[in-house]
């Protein structure tokens, strides 16, 4: 089962928490980082996964500690395959 927040056609969905921690570990910044890279993010709420701030979900994928070269790496793995569907 895909649960997709996308259809094939569409891009990939990244959310960024913007909720207090990833905020201060650099949530906000990331999603800056993100546009001046070509990477369109949409503000996400807090997930509880403040340990591992800054947190982004890809197409609903987590990625804790979240880095631009991170998100980058997940979104190729999604578009190769590489990354299981769930």
């Amino acid at each position: 089962m895909n649960h997709s927040t996308t259809s094939p056609d569409q891009e990939l969905t990244i959310e960024v928490c913007h909720g207090p921690q990833c905020s201060d570990i650099g949530g906000r910044a990331l999603s800056e980082e993100l546009e001046a890279n070509g990477m369109k993010s949409i503000i996400g709420d807090c997930r509880g996964q403040c340990p591992n701030a800054p947190l982004v979900l890809v197409d609903n994928r987590m990625i804790c500690n979240a880095t631009v070269e991170k998100v980058r790496n997940r979104i190729d793995d999604i578009a190769s395959g590489a990354f299981p569907s769930y």
